[in-house]
């Protein structure tokens, strides 16, 4: 019997749509339920009082209710030109960064801390 991750020619669907939150195949252009463009998306990341979204060019915060079930409504975007003194917490995972001259802190499940710190490698480096 094979699985899945042996077949080289199987498609990944890690790509989150961050308007529908359906998976989508990495290099999908845009998504294939609601048809956002997902061209600038590199990561998308729910966690408990917010979602992120990683792009090219920002970090954008989807804010959450108090129990983490729905957003608010409020989007803070940061330009990641505009960041610097970025550190990533251990053992307790927070995502430290200045921003318009105030220190942000954003609380990261573990998963969450490693996919976000292995793509800001990549696009800032």
């Amino acid at each position: 019997m094979t699985h899945p991750d042996d077949d080289p020619e199987m498609i990944s669907f890690e790509l989150i749509c961050p308007e529908c939150g359906v998976s989508n195949p990495e290099n999908a252009e845009y998504c294939l339920v609601c048809e956002r463009d997902l061209r600038n998306t590199l990561l998308f990341l729910e966690d408990d009082s917010f979602d992120l979204e990683i792009t090219t060019e920002s970090i954008i915060e989807y804010r959450k209710n108090f129990w983490g079930t729905s957003r608010t409504g409020k989007v803070i975007k940061y330009p990641l030109s505009e960041l610097s003194n970025l550190e990533f917490g251990s053992p307790i995972t927070r995502f430290k960064f200045d921003f318009n001259g105030k220190r942000h802190v954003i609380p990261l499940k573990n998963e969450n801390m490693k996919s976000l710190k292995e793509v800001l490698k990549k696009i800032l480096d």
